[in-house]
């Protein structure tokens, strides 16, 4: 109530109006100091009229301690009001924040799909392209060898074999492997035991017990198989060899898988781009491993592909 403003009927009236009906203190109050007020107002009429001398003062302090009542009741009502509607107004935010949080998570998890959606697709794309450059190349090599007029049973029969060898090692690549780097090298000894075998080459397999390789994902695993299938074949077709090792251990946080053969080598400035080297350089830097060659005329040739255990975080170089 503003400074200067008595108790009169009109606020009385006012306190009555405007108190919610929860609490009935108040409004009781309220009436009680508006029926004193109107008996003091009668009393002084009536006092003017000389039909009395005096307002007793017992009625004067009940309309005080009435008034004061009523004046507390509606201070601790309207605070109580206040209080509730604070509560109701948390409840609302606390409401529309959990709304708020399910509608983030959903989009975050839209946005992860997405993701992977794209990691999908960019991952069947490398696939495909990787597809095209093996098989495809042998299709159409196999196709030229036949429209030459040259071709005979045995060997349109052997292209067609090796055509097969390159479908079946590409679908190896596309079971699922949970980083078991190990079991990716057994499946290609297995279609590569064959070929082996009928060069007369000894193979000496020494793969160690290996950690998983993270995020070998099926274009890791086609990189890697081509490499190793473009190392063997090199060393089968044109070494000479008669031991060809293939090893694989765990070193300093990479993987190493070297192939080495004892045959008569070559001069790795002569041959930088020849014998599939350029394409295997390739290869391994997409897959963020390194590659590194060592041969020398007449000693032999080692090939060692470092695979990482965890995606790069930057750019791997190349060791030739």
């Amino acid at each position: 109530m503003e400074a200067g403003q008595g108790w009169g009927p009109v606020n009385l009236a006012a306190y009555i109006r405007y108190a919610p009906r929860s609490l009935a203190l108040t409004r009781a109050a309220a009436a009680g100091a508006l029926l004193l007020f109107a008996v003091l107002v009668l009393s002084e009429i009536a006092r003017a009229l000389d039909y009395t001398d005096s307002i007793p003062r017992i009625l004067q302090a009940a309309f005080v301690l009435f008034t004061i009542l009523a004046a507390g009741a509606a201070v601790i009502e309207h605070f109580m009001a206040a209080t509730s509607e604070l509560q109701r107004l948390n409840s609302e935010l606390e409401c529309r924040i959990a709304e708020k949080s399910e509608e983030i998570k959903a989009t975050y998890a839209r946005v992860e799909e997405a993701k992977r959606e794209w990691a999908q697709v960019s991952e069947r794309q490398r696939i495909l392209a990787d597809l095209h450059d093996g098989v495809g190349a042998s299709l159409v090599g196999l196709l030229r060898h036949v429209q030459s007029g040259e071709a005979d049973r045995t060997s349109i029969e052997k292209r067609v074999q090796e055509v097969l060898q390159e479908m079946r090692i590409a679908i190896d690549a596309l079971q699922p492997r949970d980083g078991d780097l190990a079991a990716v090298l057994g499946a290609l000894r297995y279609r590569l035991d064959h070929i082996i075998r009928s060069s007369g080459v000894r193979l000496a397999w020494e793969v160690e017990a290996l950690p998983d390789v993270v995020e070998l994902k099926p274009s890791t695993v086609f990189a890697l198989q081509r490499i190793v299938l473009e190392a063997i074949t090199n060393a089968l077709k044109h070494s000479g060899a008669k031991v060809l090792r293939l090893s694989a251990r765990a070193c300093n946080g990479e993987v190493e898988v070297c192939i080495q053969d004892d045959g008569r080598g070559f001069d790795t400035s002569c041959y930088a781009a020849g014998l599939g080297l350029a394409s295997m350089r390739a290869r391994a830097l997409r897959i963020g491993a390194r590659l590194r060659i060592q041969s020398h005329p007449g000693k032999g040739t080692i090939i060692k592909l470092y695979l990482p255990r965890a995606p790069a975080a930057g750019t791997v170089s190349q060791a030739a």
